[in-house]
Parts: C-alpha cells; sequence; structure tokens
C-alpha cells in the first residue's frame, strides 16, 4: 500500500492544525471534507500508517487495546494541545 502523498500528508496536517484537543474517529476529524475521500478504509489505513511513523504533528492513537477501536473497526485518534 502506498503512503500518504505530500499533498495528503499537508491536507491532513492542516486539518489537525485546526482540530481542538480531543478524541476522534478519522471522519469525524475530517468533517465535511471526509466525503471527498475517494475510499475511506484505504484511506484509513494510510493515515494509521503515517500516525504510526510520526510523519503526522500533534496527534495519535488511542492505543492498541481492543477497547481502541470502536465496533465499526474504525480507529480513534487524539488530536494534542498545541504546544
Amino acid at each position: 500500500m502506498k503512503p500518504l502523498t505530500s499533498a495528503e500528508i499537508d491536507q491532513a496536517q492542516s486539518i489537525i492544525d485546526n482540530a481542538s484537543p480531543g478524541t476522534y474517529e478519522l471522519c469525524v476529524l475530517y468533517g465535511p471534507k471526509w466525503k471527498k475521500v475517494a475510499v475511506p478504509t484505504t484511506f484509513g489505513k494510510r493515515f494509521k500508517e503515517a500516525v504510526e511513523a510520526g510523519r503526522l504533528r500533534r496527534i495519535t492513537q488511542t492505543g492498541v487495546r481492543d477497547d481502541d477501536v470502536k465496533t465499526n473497526n474504525h480507529n480513534v485518534y487524539i488530536v494534542l494541545e498545541r504546544s
């Protein structure tokens, strides 16, 4: 699977930078922009890989416990406080 492109990283970082600190599913974090994601499942996997690789600032996964993934198999992310 291809990693997020530079343009996708830039867009994701902009969304993160404008988000309030808190816990989000990816579709909620992206808001109306989520409708423009061509293949949400694939994008979600690529986004998760970018977070794990440290390519995005101010965001982390909630963890690796079973309760950190919703029953709909969506990962949950934490947007951190601005430093």
